[in-house]
């Protein structure tokens, strides 16, 4: 099977060559990511792995099956990139990794939080500024809060069992509560969630259902002063209505991972002026708001569960023609 990957970076390279060495995968490197303009690059591919900034709507679909693409291996938990009715309509099949170090996201899922909490952006600019007086810089002990948890699935659980190490008071919400979950936290009614918790952490698939589930109602539900953390995915924030109620003292600080319409810059290297995107340009420009770019599973042991995962999704399927992981129409929790 001849495969086209998306996103490898050099010291993954060496993974794909053990593999290769197996005889029965073959494989050539994209140097841009998948979309409407370089799906033309595609050439005699059977599958492609992907990554989360490859955009597969109907009309990357479309060209891809008339190319006779059969299997799409997403190298993530989410498949939000990827038009699933589409793929589904010109029988392609579509796989992910549904589970992939858990505590690679949960780690820095804290770390945002320390970082937001206690000040870090502001005093990191107080130090270079040669300002090193304590004013504005009385940060919250997580210990001492009351932390939310949207997304009860294994990255959740993960930050719950975090949580409750720092001492924490851990509530959590899914709409697929489970017994594992209910061992590290609270179980209650989404609306009472946000109006109990100091801070709020978001690890829930992206869903129309889910989409912008943190908006102008749901901020102004929280507590006044609250913190929100997103390590999930961008979609689940209206960034502009964040950007009001940072604005205006309602939400008491903002740590992002991801961002709705991350693909136009992420992977890429970009001044900020550069970036179109007033909101982004706004949030980053702010001492209580912290960005990373999409990097909380990037730790070696998660990239290598990820291809480990992916390639034997794609070996399953050519060997008996069915995978474990292949995507349901319905997405679950992560």
């Amino acid at each position: 099977m001849k495969l086209r990957v998306y996103g490898a970076q050099p010291d993954e390279l060496r993974l794909y060559e053990e593999a290769e060495k197996q005889g029965d995968l073959s494989f050539v490197f994209a140097k841009a990511p998948l979309n409407e303009e370089t799906v033309q690059e595609v050439q005699d591919c059977e599958a492609l792995i992907l990554l989360t900034n490859c955009q597969v709507n109907e009309k990357v679909a479309e060209e891809l099956s008339k190319r006779g693409v059969k299997y799409l291996a997403c190298r993530s938990a989410g498949t939000d990139h990827v038009d699933y009715t589409a793929v589904k309509r010109l029988g392609m099949r579509c796989c992910n990794v549904p589970f992939y170090a858990p505590e690679a996201i949960a780690e820095h899922t804290i770390l945002m939080a320390l970082r937001v909490l206690r000040h870090e952006k502001k005093c990191s600019a107080k130090v270079a500024a040669g300002d090193y007086t304590l004013e504005g810089l009385k940060g919250r002990q997580l210990g001492q809060l009351t932390a939310g948890v949207l997304g009860t699935g294994r990255i959740g659980r993960t930050t719950m069992s975090l949580l409750n190490g720092f001492g924490a008071r851990v509530l959590g919400w899914d709409p697929y509560p489970n017994e594992a979950a209910a061992k590290l936290c609270t179980y209650v009614e989404r609306d009472e969630l946000l109006k109990q918790s100091d801070i709020i952490f978001l690890h829930c698939p992206l869903t129309p259902d889910s989409y912008h589930v943190i908006g102008r109602e749901t901020l102004g539900m929280m507590r006044e002063g609250a913190v929100l953390i997103n390590t999930a995915r961008g979609g689940l924030v209206d960034q502009n209505a964040v950007l009001e109620a940072l604005e205006s003292g309602r939400l008491g600080g903002f740590a992002f991972d991801v961002y709705e319409n991350e693909a136009a810059f992420v992977r890429k290297k970009k001044t900020l002026d550069e970036i179109d995107d007033p909101t982004f340009q706004a949030l980053l420009a702010r001492d209580d708001a912290i960005y990373s770019p999409h990097v909380a599973f990037y730790t070696d042991g998660a990239i290598y569960s990820m291809i480990e995962v992916t390639l034997a999704n794609l070996r399953e399927y050519l060997t008996t023609g069915q995978c474990r992981n292949e995507v349901k129409e319905e997405a679950g929790p992560v």
